[in-house]
C-alpha cells in the first residue's frame, strides 16, 4: 500500500482546490464583464460566485483560500477583486439606466449588509459612475501596525460598447507604500522594511460579500475627467502594457439597501 498523505497534506490540497474554484469564477466574471455577449453570460459567473460564497462562509479553509488568492500564483488579492466588484456594479447601472430586459438575468449587486456596511463611492451608490469612459479607484491596506499602508490605484475603462451594455475592463495603476514620519524610528522603518512586511493579513471573520473584501477597508476614489472617445482609445492604449497577467493555475443606524436607479416596471429596480 502507498503512503496515506499526513493531514497537513490534505488541508493545503483542500485549500489549493476551493481557490481554484473561486479563482475561476471571478475569471470568468472579468472575461465577461470586459465582453459582455449577452447578460447570461455576466450575471451566471456572479450567480456562482454568491453561492460559493454563501457555501463557504464558515469554512476554515477560507483564510487559506484568502492567501492564495493575494498571492502571485492566485493574482486576485483585494485591490483587484474590489476592482471587479466595481465594474460589475458599473454595467449593471449601466443595463439599469438603458432600461435594458437584461435586468432579468442579472442579479443584483451586493447590499450594504451583505458588504458588511462597507462605505461605498458616492457616485458608486448614485449610479452615476457608469457614464464615465473611465472610473479611477484605489484600495488601501494597513496594518496592524498603523504607521504602515499601502495603496493600489487601478482603472475600470468602458470598453467594447458593441453588447447589450458596454463592457468594462480593470487595469490595473501604481502601487505606494507609505510609513508616518512621526519619527527617526519610522523613518528607518520606511526604507529598510519590504513591501510584504508588516502588511494587514486577511481574516476570514471580516470577508464579507460575493468577492470577500474586508468590512470598512474600502479607499476613496480619484475622478479621472470625462475624455472624448478618441483620447480615451489612447489612454487605453497606453495603459494596455499594466493589463494584469492571466492566472497561473500549475501546480449600521445605517444598514440600508445600495442605491438603485429605476424604471418603470424593471425587475430587480428601486426608487431612489
Amino acid at each position: 500500500m502507498g503512503q496515506q498523505p499526513s493531514a497537513p497534506e490534505t488541508r493545503v490540497s483542500a485549500k489549493k482546490l476551493k481557490a481554484f474554484e473561486i479563482l475561476g469564477l471571478y475569471t470568468q466574471l472579468e472575461a465577461a464583464l470586459e465582453k459582455p455577449t449577452g447578460p447570461a453570460d455576466v450575471g451566471q459567473p456572479y450567480r456562482q460566485i454568491v453561492a460559493w460564497c454563501k457555501a463557504h462562509a464558515l469554512d476554515l479553509d477560507l483564510e487559506g483560500v484568502l492567501e492564495i488568492l493575494a498571492s502571485e500564483e492566485g493574482g486576485y488579492p483585494p485591490w483587484r477583486r474590489q476592482a471587479l466588484e466595481e465594474a460589475y456594479r458599473l454595467l449593471y447601472d449601466e443595463a439599469a439606466a438603458s432600461g435594458s430586459l437584461a435586468l432579468d438575468r442579472l442579479p443584483e449587486p451586493p447590499t450594504s449588509e451583505e458588504i458588511g456596511f462597507r462605505p461605498l463611492p458616492e457616485a458608486l451608490v448614485s449610479g452615476e459612475a457608469y457614464k464615465r469612459n473611465c472610473y479611477a479607484g484605489c484600495f488601501e491596506d494597513q496594518s496592524t501596525w498603523r504607521m504602515y499602508r499601502r495603496r493600489f490605484d487601478y482603472e475600470i475603462y468602458r470598453v467594447n460598447a458593441a453588447g447589450f451594455v458596454a463592457g468594462r475592463k480593470i487595469v490595473s495603476g501604481t502601487q505606494t507604500r507609505s510609513v508616518c514620519a512621526a519619527d527617526v524610528a519610522s523613518k528607518v522603518a520606511e526604507t529598510l522594511l519590504p513591501d510584504t512586511c508588516c502588511v494587514s493579513r486577511e481574516d476570514m471573520h471580516s470577508a464579507k460579500g460575493p468577492f470577500l473584501l474586508p468590512k470598512g477597508s474600502r479607499g476613496q476614489p480619484r475622478w479621472a475627467p470625462p475624455m472624448a472617445d478618441e483620447e480615451m482609445s489612447n489612454s487605453f492604449a497606453s495603459h494596455h502594457t499594466k493589463v494584469l497577467e492571466p492566472l497561473h493555475w500549475e501546480d449600521g443606524e445605517v444598514p440600508s439597501q445600495r442605491g438603485r436607479l429605476s424604471m418603470p416596471g424593471q425587475k430587480g429596480g428601486s426608487s431612489r
